[in-house]
């Protein structure tokens, strides 16, 4: 009997060296407008020696990349200068993406990502991408990593609607993009060669000094306002476009999404711990919120920003959309974050929250005072007016981060809640639950209160239960997980019975 050998390995699709010819392509184009609207003398030659060296390396990396399926394993080599031979185990596999951009489109080609949630000591997610595959031949390496014995049609859990579109600018993006319009407008000015430094900008300050600032900045405010939630809808509209949420034949969860640039991530649910529901302060304000899955090696800081986060579960949508998806994806009758009975915590987290607020004010008028004094005098009459608005606001918020916090238990389930700037809901399985952290500062001691941390491979890895007492954070992981804290607690010594007495010896 022959022993089975290896399946062969297999080149990536030789119509990727297309693509890269094509994108090399535009930058091309797009350099020698640039060179030409600049009169440079030598636009016609020099970004072509870039261009083919671009190409030639595209050629030459698909020529030395190879990648192959095994019972046990994925493997790729690759590299040009520094050859590379990454093996990611099976059972480890966590998601698998799918992305095409409109190149990728135009050839049926797709970008497999295979991500396991393991981090390397760079804090890097390990991961192994393939770029790129036909699209058949992709979907099929992605039901090969994911899919398990099962049986029955797709069932639709979610669909994205327009109207949540309007949605996307209630967010702190939305300046942000507006002031990054700004420095992308001085950027193309100097691209373009008009000198903003030397040209533009003295013509403003010189009609700056004859015109009323207050309407100047006014309309200038407005102005970025409005780029920037045209900004943000764009931004939204090509991410979350078409969004589909779907339950496999075998359990895993597939979201479908993107305009120009299209995605597909499908997560293993046997890996599913539970779900968050996020709802970001302005988005509040709308009653909506976002819905991500607690999945073993997802839900980073890092990847929470991401454009696209392949444990979002649904875009910003109603509420009572949120907590329909939670409940269809934990496979319960209903949302265990919205059916829980939360536990209000003691006043003195309150307390607590109001000192770190008037805390802040304080150091916040201290410093424009002491800048005041040093550089600039009219600062010191802003300096209680800053620290009176910076304390009014940070009780404001306080109180409503007192308001968001709460813990309790329902079913299978635990659920913690806290925050005021994004406000977090939590639901976590039970099973999920892999140990327990008892957290005490030294400003913690005096109130007895602590931060009870849930660990669990999925999501962030650590969910907080903030606030409490000791010992009702006791009871809490107890009730959680009974007897997992059993070897760790010390009760009262028992009292013994006192022996009886012995009857007098007699001769």
């Amino acid at each position: 009997m022959n022993p089975p050998t290896d399946p062969p390995w297999r080149r990536l699709d030789v119509r990727i060296i297309w693509v890269a010819a094509a994108w090399c392509a535009g930058v091309m184009v797009a350099a020698l407008a640039v060179l030409w609207w600049r009169d440079a003398p030598w636009w016609l030659s020099a970004p072509v020696p870039l261009v083919l060296t671009g190409i030639a390396y595209e050629a030459l990396l698909w020529a030395k990349t190879r990648y192959r399926l095994t019972d046990e394993h994925i493997e790729m080599r690759t590299g040009v200068l520094l050859r590379r031979h990454r093996a990611i185990p099976r059972a480890r596999v966590r998601s698998v993406e799918l992305s095409a951009n409109p190149l990728h489109r135009v050839f049926s080609l797709a970008v497999v990502k295979v991500e396991t949630g393991y981090r390397t000591s760079s804090e890097q997610q390990a991961a192994l991408t393939l770029n790129a595959l036909p699209r058949g031949q992709a979907q099929a390496l992605r039901a090969a990593l994911i899919r398990r014995d099962g049986a029955g049609g797709e069932q639709t859990i979610a669909l994205g609607q327009r109207r949540w579109l309007r949605l996307a600018p209630l967010s702190i993006a939305t300046p942000a993009l507006g002031i990054g319009a700004l420095g992308a407008t001085y950027q193309g000015l100097d691209l373009l060669g008009y000198e903003p430094d030397t040209v533009l900008i003295p013509r403003l300050i010189d009609w700056l000094g004859r015109s009323d600032l207050l309407v100047v900045g006014s309309l200038t405010a407005l102005g970025l306002l409005l780029a920037g939630i045209t900004a943000t809808l764009a931004l939204a509209t090509e991410t979350w476009w078409n969004f589909r949420l779907v339950r496999e034949p075998d359990g895993g969860l597939r979201a479908t999404r993107g305009l120009f640039v299209t995605r597909s991530a499908t997560l293993q649910e046997e890996r599913l711990h539970g779900v968050e529901i996020a709802e970001p302060l302005l988005l509040r304000t709308a009653g909506a919120a976002y819905t991500y899955a607690v999945v073993t090696g997802s839900g980073s800081a890092e990847e929470e920003m991401r454009a696209f986060n392949a444990s979002a579960l649904l875009p910003p949508a109603p509420i009572s959309h949120a907590h329909r998806v939670a409940a269809a994806v934990l496979r319960e009758a209903g949302s265990p974050a919205r059916t829980v009975r939360l536990l209000p915590h003691p006043r003195l987290a309150l307390v607590r929250r109001v000192r770190w607020a008037l805390l802040a004010a304080a150091a916040l008028g201290a410093v424009l005072a002491l800048l005041g004094a040093w550089l600039w005098p009219p600062l010191l009459t802003l300096a209680w007016i800053g620290a009176l608005a910076a304390g009014a606001g940070g009780l404001l918020l306080a109180r409503d981060a007192y308001r968001n916090l709460g813990h309790g238990l329902t079913g299978r389930y635990l659920v913690t809640r806290h925050g005021t700037l994004k406000r977090r809901t939590i639901a976590l399985r039970r099973g999920g639950v892999i140990g327990w952290t008892f957290t005490r500062w030294a400003w913690h001691r005096r109130s007895t209160l602590c931060r009870l941390s849930a660990t669990t491979p999925g999501g962030r890895g650590v969910y907080h239960v903030k606030d409490v007492f000791m010992g009702e954070g006791v009871r809490f992981a107890e009730h959680v997980l009974p007897g997992l804290l059993t070897p760790f607690l010390t009760r009262p010594p028992a009292t013994r019975p006192s022996a009886p007495s012995l009857p007098p010896v007699t001769g």
